[in-house]
């Protein structure tokens, strides 16, 4: 009795609290999937002390929605109970599903079809068990609402489930505190250092040439000190920009080695090692098609980073990486990120998209994802939402991996950018902005222009919540 008390006071409490915070919205209903499930004819156990008792067994059948899809399991059944007075049959569907991925979902599907005057009154409440920690564990943590489709199936019935929520405001969900504390537009009073790394790169045509990188140690680090290891965050700079723009950009108030230096200084975040690297030949050659050969960079970056760049800092530095080989680059990769401003940004996509297992985080900023088709036109955002993810697929991280987006509600790249994560939502189950299992995180700073002034207050709010 006293456990009960407690339970209901604390749903009282609950409900006062929403009431007081959030005036009452009418839900609105989010489209799930649709399943196509065959089944048997009806065994009937007939007459009984609470009606009229049959079962229907469910064979087979498929099952596909914005984010999910694959087969219905053979081996359930639909338990139903009809009342002869009233003409309602009360129903209870259980049964298995299976993602096309392979994950296996428990479906629990109790609902009524009673007669009206106008026809018939058909709804039914499903519940999903997901395994927790799957690319599908969101279905855990709603109320859904499944009716049968206009169309009907031969041997089988057509379901379609829809979200029961709150209306979504994703404008508002993405947001960001836009101050910076104007101590860190000033230098720290323990200052990291930033110097040049030299390494040797492979072109396209097997030719080993010199490449540079600017690199940031925190205040404290002893190259010597083999005891400290440090987490490894690569930033690639914007179009036209080089390897210095992070940190010593003139057009920038605002300079990165600052911002990385009160974070560690005021306890925000563990000190960490800073690579800026470029995706160009060298310092500022973009090529000689432009923009064309700037997008091939920044695809092919990836290789770069696995053959060249991983192994040559990260061996010369105290980090996570046992072993100047792909093996161990894999091994290490969840003490690595990877970030980028502008083509910096899309530089970073490409990063997930090819070669997930070198990096578990990502930081694009100001930037989104392009992809074309085979007679080279570009994509739509939601094509290259559905492309990103099917090239996850299959590969061994593909649960594991964070997303750390960012941008300015007057950069030139946020509507892109905004329009990309709206499409990995609504579009994909292995980019995940919404729920408890979320791992892609958005935020837009008001006013946020794009230049470095700005990304680095990005970099300020981002850094402190990257999960290494």
């Amino acid at each position: 009795m006293k456990i009960r008390t407690l339970l209901l006071s604390a749903i009282l409490a609950a409900a006062a609290s929403a009431d007081a915070a959030t005036p009452s919205t009418t839900p609105e209903l989010e489209f799930v999937m649709q399943l196509r499930v065959t089944c048997d004819p009806a065994v009937a156990v007939g007459a009984s002390a609470t009606g009229h008792r049959q079962t229907i067994p469910i064979t087979g059948g498929t099952f596909s929605g914005p984010r999910i899809r694959g087969e219905v399991l053979p081996g359930g059944a639909d338990y139903q109970l009809g009342h002869e007075r009233s003409g309602r049959t009360d129903l209870e569907a259980i049964y298995n599903i299976r993602t096309d991925d392979g994950v296996t979902i428990h479906v629990r599907n109790a609902g009524i079809i009673t007669p009206t005057g106008e026809g018939w009154y058909f709804y039914t409440r499903p519940v999903f068990e997901a395994p927790e920690g799957s690319p599908y564990a969101w279905l855990n943590d709603a109320v859904y609402v499944c009716r049968p489709a206009d169309e009907g199936m031969p041997g089988g019935v057509v379901l379609n489930v829809w979200r029961v929520g709150d209306p979504y405001d994703f404008d508002a969900s993405v947001q960001c505190p836009d101050t910076v504390p104007a101590k860190v537009y000033g230098p720290a009073a323990r200052r990291g250092k930033v110097e040049t790394f030299h390494y040797n790169a492979t072109g396209p045509d097997g030719k080993t040439f010199k490449k540079r990188a600017r690199v940031y140690t925190p205040y404290g680090y002893n190259r010597k000190d083999k005891s400290k290891r440090y987490n490894v965050l690569y930033l690639i700079h914007g179009g036209g920009d080089n390897v210095t723009s992070f940190c010593d950009d003139p057009r920038s108030p605002l300079s990165l080695t600052n911002v990385l230096d009160h974070l560690i200084a005021d306890g925000e975040m563990e000190p960490l090692i800073v690579v800026m690297p470029t995706f160009y030949p060298d310092d500022q050659n973009i090529g000689t098609n432009g923009m064309a050969d700037a997008i091939a960079l920044t695809r092919e970056f990836h290789k770069e980073m696995r053959r060249d760049i991983i192994p040559a800092v990260e061996t010369a530095y105290n980090t996570w990486l046992e072993a100047p080989d792909s093996a161990a680059v894999t091994a290490s990769r969840n003490h690595r990120a990877f970030g980028g401003f502008s083509m910096g940004a899309l530089t970073t996509w490409y990063q997930l998209a090819y070669d997930n297992e070198a990096v578990g985080h990502y930081i694009p900023l100001s930037g989104d994802l392009w992809t074309y088709d085979a007679e080279g036109r570009k994509q739509s955002v939601e094509e290259s939402a559905r492309w990103l993810e099917d090239r996850l697929k299959g590969t061994p991280f593909a649960n594991d991996f964070y997303v750390y987006a960012y941008t300015g509600s007057d950069d030139i790249a946020s509507t892109p950018e905004k329009n990309l994560i709206r499409a990995l939502d609504s579009e994909t189950s292995l980019l995940r902005y919404r729920g408890r299992n979320a791992n892609v995180q958005f935020f837009m700073k008001p006013g946020g222009k794009h230049y470095y002034g700005d990304i680095n207050a990005y970099l300020y709010r981002a850094l402190p919540t990257i999960r290494f």
